[in-house]
């Protein structure tokens, strides 16, 4: 099982993953509406948070070590696997996210899925000689809370 601060910085969906420095973002905008009214005069109702958001990258690289210096024995496209997988079989259903600032598990919607390929030419040499892909890859997600 994935443990934050041992093997991974945050855990989506029970599996535990790293993230690209600086690109971490949670943000929870206001619900709120301004509207003018017939005295010319502005109208301003504020109902409180909305719901939290998170913007990330994931890390889906190969050769990943965990924090005591240990190979987490996880290839990229492994990673990369599981997250599609979460993506694509959480349609309609929340999973849960482990936020890693208090390592209280929320339940999110998988909002959005990005994916870039860190280096083509070795996956594209992969399945040019019969063996199996082992592109790195970031994954940037889109969480929101349920």
């Amino acid at each position: 099982m994935a443990t934050i601060g041992l093997d991974c910085e945050i855990i989506l969906d029970g599996t535990g993953y790293f993230v690209k420095p600086g690109s971490y973002i949670m943000q929870q905008p206001r619900i709120r509406k301004a509207t003018v009214r017939a005295d010319a005069s502005e109208a301003y109702i504020d109902i409180g948070p909305g719901r939290r958001e998170w913007s990330m990258t994931l890390l889906c690289l190969n050769n990943l070590n965990r924090y005591d210096g240990q190979p987490t024995g996880t290839t990229g496209q492994q990673y990369r696997d599981s997250l599609r997988t979460s993506y694509l079989n959480s349609i309609g259903i929340p999973i849960n996210f482990t936020d890693p600032l208090n390592g209280t598990p929320v339940a999110v919607h998988f909002d959005d899925y990005q994916e870039l390929v860190r280096d083509l030419h070795s996956q594209i040499i992969a399945l040019a000689t019969g063996a199996s892909p082992t592109a790195s890859y970031e994954v940037h997600i889109t969480l929101v809370e349920a």
